[in-house]
């Protein structure tokens, strides 16, 4: 019940934080009402044993509660989604994952149960942020570190995987059709390029991180988050009818789609294929967020950076589209094929015309375009390279670019006003 203890110390300061709050009075109610049983004394078993009703009827309204505000998350637009209801998604989160402890009477897979539930609302929910013992804590991300140190306690040992096969020849030169920059000066980026708006591959400005040299190693991943849910997309691209998304455990996305027995059982298979693209990983897991560095050229403009993971097998594909704001995309580890087109081709690339995939280009893929069916295409000047490990490729915002993965591939993006 240690766990559960931790996680009492932080009731007081986050009933404070509902009180003084606007939140709809119905979920501000059903928080208060449930916190008072446990605000003032201390849970242990013989409590839940002789109060057994009222700990699983507060649960069943946390529940409630909890669904109806997921329901409300996944209705619209999510960039339409109330800051509130996000706050009180991630509230009813941690006051479930308390009386799912309390009413599970600490067994492990009550433990398992509540680090879902704690990966969840870090997903969904919004950071709220609470003072204890004189610091201020992002509330999920402190409770689901407790959890997952208790996790890894009652975890069975498993035979290590294989280190991931990732070799390029680097014998042959990569291709690449833009300004290669060896750790050129602050001045010279934002001059030549960021003012500009014109792309580069920077090379020497992420030896120092120590994902070059760790994140290769998929015992590593799974030991630093293998437990933890994440979302991956599957199928061969998400402008495609055979995509969808799907939560899995981190530990199984990695033994099923990134060891060399995947590779071998799956690589044709287009539709059965996983990637863990666009996510924001190190916001989740904190442990790999300190094995990369903030680039100094994004400080320029920008302190507080949006910072994307990408990880999956070879032969997956982002289709040609474009983004909003600037983008430095370093690759960890494995090879990349990155196809850009200048933002003036737009009228030559056929975007959707859907609003929601309106920044995508209907041509599928743009290592083989069919001229006959995009006739237009032929007037894009396209530029080529290979992404490596250890560069860097700067992408302005409005240019066009195809990626597609040569190898097990684990790229970061920093995306920056």
């Amino acid at each position: 019940m240690e766990i559960l203890l931790q996680l009492l110390s932080f009731v007081p300061n986050v009933l404070k934080s509902v009180k003084t709050s606007e939140y709809r009075k119905l979920y501000r109610d059903v928080i208060i009402e449930v916190t008072k049983p446990i605000i003032d004394e201390v849970i242990n078993v013989e409590d839940v044993a002789e109060n057994a009703n009222d700990f699983w009827h507060n649960l069943i309204r946390i529940g409630t509660s909890y669904d109806l505000v997921h329901s409300c998350l996944h209705t619209g637009e999510w960039h339409a989604v109330p800051a509130e209801q996000r706050e009180v998604f991630t509230l009813l989160s941690f006051l479930r994952i308390l009386y799912m402890l309390i009413c599970g009477k600490g067994r492990p897979e009550t433990v398992n149960d509540a680090i879902f539930v704690a990966d969840m609302g870090l997903m969904l929910g919004a950071k709220v942020l609470v003072e204890h013992e004189g610091m201020e804590l992002d509330l999920l991300a402190e409770v689901v570190s407790i959890l997952t140190k208790a996790n890894k306690l009652g975890l069975s040992s498993e035979p290590p995987l294989k280190r991931l096969k990732v070799d390029i020849d680097d014998s042959q030169k990569a291709v690449c059709e833009v300004p290669i920059l060896n750790q050129p000066t602050l001045e010279y980026f934002g001059t030549h390029h960021y003012d500009r708006r014109e792309p580069a591959l920077l090379e020497g400005i992420i030896e120092d991180w120590p994902a070059l040299e760790r994140w290769h190693d998929p015992n590593y991943l799974i030991a630093a988050a293998g437990e933890r849910t994440v979302p991956v997309e599957v199928g061969s691209q998400y402008s495609s009818d055979d995509w969808s998304q799907r939560l899995v455990k981190f530990k199984d996305f990695i033994a099923q789609h990134l060891t060399e027995e995947s590779a071998t059982r799956n690589i044709d298979n287009e539709q059965d294929r996983a990637y863990l693209a666009q996510h924001e990983l190190f916001d989740q897991i904190p442990t790999l967020r300190e094995d990369i560095r903030v680039p100094d050229y994004i400080g320029r403009t920008d302190t507080n950076p949006r910072i994307k993971a990408w990880l999956g097998p070879k032969g997956t594909v982002s289709p040609l589209h474009t983004d909003p704001g600037h983008n430095l995309l370093c690759q960890v580890f494995g090879s990349k094929i990155i196809i850009l087109a200048p933002p003036d081709s737009t009228p030559n690339l056929y975007p959707h015309e859907h609003f929601i995939l309106n920044n995508t280009s209907q041509i599928v893929d743009a290592k083989a375009i069919d001229y006959e069916r995009f006739p237009r295409a032929r007037d894009v000047r396209f530029r080529r390279l290979e992404l490596r490990r250890g560069q860097v490729l700067y992408i302005p915002p409005g240019w066009w670019h195809y990626v597609e993965s040569l190898s097990p591939s684990f790229s970061v993006s920093f995306w920056f006003d």
